[in-house]
């Protein structure tokens, strides 16, 4: 497993392994498809503290190195981190130095991701109340990173937003295939000659339309993407957006007033034919 060939320094708890090993990073690091460069983040066997892991070489027996991050405490109160006797406010700015400099052989180039145990979609809204959860919409994909236990799980969204969410919120896409699989079939035997578009429209809810593209569409929520991302596109509710293509994770390309950008699907409603239609006729 290659790293991603960039990273956001700000989104490091994405390639932090927490309960990962010294032996289990060499490991994942030696492996013959990780690129010189490629790094991840995990915690020390001195409480309180982190260790990066990096692949520095291909030399057998001294391909990957550990560099201890220390967690200093301040006279004034405040904390700083400190690897190799250089200190740092935090860890983006210290991830943010070494993307651009040599930390010993070789500059932080790409993030070990963690693999994907699964791929669910959000049965319900959950909105997360600490630090650690990861928020979500009805409808949104997410993938699993890890199961820590039997009711919260580690996940991943679409945007690279890592954290925590309850297990029960959420559906399997192969369950989801398999419910709209079975609900398809017995719409089709109830309704008999209907068409195609009429059962999507009875059988689905409204939130789900999914036109052609491009089309048009409305936006739900305000959103302010990461300053350090300019693939994405910054939208306030009730724009009008001209989306133009969908993603395989669930991200749709969009237009806005000359500007071009990438929006979750959760973010947007599609206006309908017959929407268009009232509207025009006001």
């Amino acid at each position: 497993m290659s790293g991603s060939s960039t990273f956001d320094p700000y989104d490091w708890k994405s390639f932090y392994f927490k309960n990962t090993s010294r032996d289990e990073a060499g490991r994942l690091l030696s492996d013959s498809s990780v690129s010189i460069g490629t790094f991840l983040l995990r915690d020390s066997r001195r409480v309180g503290d982190y260790s990066l892991s990096v692949r520095e070489s291909d030399e057998p027996g001294n391909q990957v190195r550990h560099y201890l991050i220390e967690l200093d405490q301040l006279e004034d109160g405040k904390t700083q981190i400190t690897i190799a006797n250089q200190p740092f406010p935090d860890i983006p700015s210290l991830l943010n130095h070494f993307k651009i400099r040599v930390l010993d052989k070789t500059s932080l180039l790409y993030a070990y991701r963690k693999p994907i145990l699964e791929t669910v979609i959000g049965a319900y809204r959950f909105a997360g109340d600490q630090d650690h959860d990861l928020s979500f919409e009805a409808g949104e994909r997410l993938e699993i990173l890890s199961k820590t236990s039997d009711t919260w799980w580690e996940a991943r969204n679409a945007l690279n937003n890592v954290g925590m969410i309850p297990a029960n919120y959420v559906v399997s896409i192969d369950q989801t295939s398999d419910r709209n699989s079975k609900t398809q079939s017995r719409s089709s035997i109830e309704t008999g000659s209907t068409t195609g578009e009429e059962r999507n429209s009875t059988s689905s809810n409204e939130e789900y339309y999914m036109p052609l593209l491009p089309a048009i569409a409305r936006v739900l929520y305000d959103r302010v993407p990461n300053a350090y991302d300019p693939t994405q596109l910054r939208i306030r509710k009730n724009q009008t957006l001209n989306v133009t293509r969908k993603l395989a994770n669930g991200m749709l390309e969009a237009e806005l007033d000359g500007r071009k950008g990438m929006v979750p699907f959760t973010y947007i409603r599609f206006i309908r034919p017959t929407e268009k239609s009232q509207q025009n006729g006001r």
